[in-house]
């Protein structure tokens, strides 16, 4: 089941469509070009996920396993944002000086990662890599869903900061001028991966669901959104392994 959260974010759902339209069909006009131009056609198909993720999240889950597929061929280590936002294992490695990536597939795969920069501002909302290590620290913590909220609400308000600026000028948020990214993908990987803990502690999709329901802060769509992202709510094998 699809939702629409256009109108929450007080997104124009046409504009939404229309820039859709136009991503998705220029990545597919390349891709079926057979063209080598493969940094285009990922970032087109990433564009296309990241604007019909707010009403159509099986399209999302779609572009973005293709968005993945090209980041990898162009040699992007942005197919690791790719990947986990459609639940699949990234098949690349980021190197020690993307720890905000080392960070996510170590959580995502359930494997130790050596995390040096704790303090540094990182990825592409520049937030301090504590804020994420704390969120999926007290997830791996939590015992049921209704604890949840708490232990997120802090990094999710912290992305929430630059959607919340920019939706004060209303004309260019809902019209997106300047291709805005009304939540990055970014965002949203950490959100399928901070749902990937949960359910890998035990806490049951349900009752995470149920418990997502009753959160009416907007700064919480974004784990609404991955959660309709997961066409396989089976949690990843549990290995024991911690993040270094």
């Amino acid at each position: 089941m699809m939702t629409d959260f256009s109108s929450l974010l007080q997104l124009d759902r046409e504009v939404l469509t229309m820039l859709v339209s136009a991503y998705s069909s220029y990545a597919i006009y390349l891709d079926e070009g057979q063209s080598d131009d493969f940094p285009t056609i990922a970032g087109s198909y990433m564009k296309a996920a990241g604007y019909v993720m707010f009403y159509d999240q099986a399209a999302a889950r779609k572009w973005f396993s293709r968005a993945r597929e090209y980041f990898t061929r162009a040699a992007d280590t942005y197919s690791i944002i790719a990947a986990i936002c459609c639940y699949q294992s990234p098949d690349m490695e980021p190197g020690p000086d993307l720890p905000f990536y080392q960070l996510l597939c170590s959580y995502f795969k359930d494997a130790p990662a050596d995390i040096t920069a704790y303090q540094e501002p990182v990825g592409r909302l520049q937030i301090p890599i504590r804020l994420y290590i704390e969120a999926f620290e007290a997830t791996e913590e939590a015992t049921q869903a209704a604890d949840l909220p708490a232990a997120w609400k802090p990094l999710l308000t912290r992305m929430h900061t630059r959607p919340r600026l920019l939706s004060k000028d209303t004309r260019r948020w809902r019209s997106l001028e300047g291709t805005i990214n009304p939540i990055e993908p970014e965002t949203i990987a950490t959100c399928v991966t901070l749902l990937t803990v949960a359910l890998r502690q035990g806490i049951t999709l349900e009752s995470i669901e149920e418990i997502m329901t009753q959160q009416k802060d907007v700064a919480f769509i974004a784990v609404k959104i991955a959660l309709l992202l997961n066409a396989d709510p089976t949690p990843p094998p549990h290995t024991g392994c911690n993040p270094a």
